[in-house]
């Protein structure tokens, strides 16, 4: 059996996130693929998903929220993630196992009652249940006039209560303000799984769209126990392999390791080396161990302050290369590179053409420039 050297692997995971090559996909398509993109971050989350296909542009992303295929909710590790809408219900019944630890310590830093925020479960599932999408700002109001909110410092708190339990979710923005929706009324044709097809499901999809990668990767990105870890990738039988790589066993889909040769693996696509990707996107937050990717040093400049708030990150084959920030204007948008090292004439057109990729999906021009 071959082992997979570092350079496989990234280009292995670069190929299953579908960021090269990019698919020719709906937003649903890779939102179902992926499993969940994280997506606190909305402009970083719908990026996630464009930079994944070259047919789809922000608008695109929007609309597929309106047609209730995909939606934001708080499916893992208490952060927010697209996930397709159907899949919503069993994605939180998994979750919900871990998603309430250190809740008493956080109700109690908000001076907010057990009972406010059970109540306040049903005081929006019934102010939703018509089913159309209800700004945040109404969702504050509904609260307080109920009596739970008694200081608005508890809303996120009783929003995301009430979503973890599936009563409501995040709709489409209603225009520069999120909604929120009756999860029930809004996804009519739920999927329905027992727990052993759900942990399998997402086994899945996980090393699908992430792998190659190890078991404790999945535990870390689901934040399901270990005992749950080991019965989904059980569960998922023969649709995952291991494989030998220079860093231990790993997982990945089992029609994807069919077509492994004895060489190493080129690049998927080489004129698509360089890429611009979002603050939180799954190529970079989809595994704990980033070794793959950066250094130490660099993963400071990624993440300063280690405050968990990811700068979006330039890639070339692969490996993190700079940071980058973005200044939206009327007309065209701005896009500033910080490299961690001097960058070659291949890589500059590189970020030329990724720049201009990112500019088509806001349906705007791109300006790329290079910090000193």
């Amino acid at each position: 059996m071959r082992v997979l050297t570092d350079s496989d692997i990234r280009r292995l995971r670069l190929s299953s996130q579908w960021l090269a090559p990019r698919r020719d996909a709906r937003p649903i398509e890779v939102v179902e693929h992926l499993g969940a993109l994280q997506a606190q971050e909305l402009w970083s989350g719908q990026w996630s998903i464009g930079a994944r296909s070259g047919g789809i542009d922000a608008e695109a992303v929007h609309d597929s929220g309106l047609d209730r295929e995909i939606l934001r909710t708080w499916p893992m590790r208490g952060t927010i993630h697209f996930v397709p809408a159907r899949d919503a219900g069993w994605m939180l019944d998994l979750g919900r196992t871990t998603a309430f630890r250190g809740v008493e310590r956080r109700r109690e830093f908000l001076k907010l009652d057990e009972a406010d925020a059970i109540a306040a479960i049903d005081v929006l599932r019934d102010a939703l249940a018509e089913g159309t999408p209800v700004a945040r700002s109404e969702c504050q109001r509904i609260l307080e006039d109920a009596g739970v909110l008694k200081d608005r410092r508890q809303l996120y708190h009783l929003l995301w209560f009430a979503s973890q339990h599936g009563a409501t979710a995040i709709g489409p923005e209603l225009g520069k303000e999120p909604s929120y929706v009756n999860l029930d009324a809004w996804v009519t044709a739920p999927r329905a799984l027992t727990r052993d097809e759900a942990l399998a499901e997402l086994a899945v999809r996980y090393f699908a769209g992430h792998g190659p990668a190890p078991q404790k990767e999945l535990a870390r990105w689901s934040a399901l126990p270990a005992a749950d870890v080991k019965r989904a990738v059980a569960g998922a039988g023969e649709r995952l392999v291991k494989v030998a790589t220079e860093r231990g066993e790993m997982l990945m889909d089992a029609t994807v390791a069919e077509g492994l040769g004895s060489a190493p693996i080129d690049p998927p696509d080489p004129a698509r080396d360089v890429l611009l990707l979002g603050g939180f996107d799954e190529y970079v937050l989809g595994y704990g161990d980033r070794s793959t990717m950066m250094t130490p040093e660099q993963a400071k400049l990624v993440v300063p302050g280690g405050n968990g708030v990811f700068r979006p990150t330039v890639i070339d084959d692969g490996v993190v290369i700079g940071t980058w920030k973005r200044a939206t204007k009327r007309a065209h948008v701005d896009i500033t590179v910080s490299p961690f090292g001097r960058l070659v004439a291949r890589q500059r057109r590189g970020l030329e053409r990724a720049g201009a990729e990112y500019g088509e999906f806001l349906g705007l021009e791109a300006r790329v420039t290079v910090a000193a």
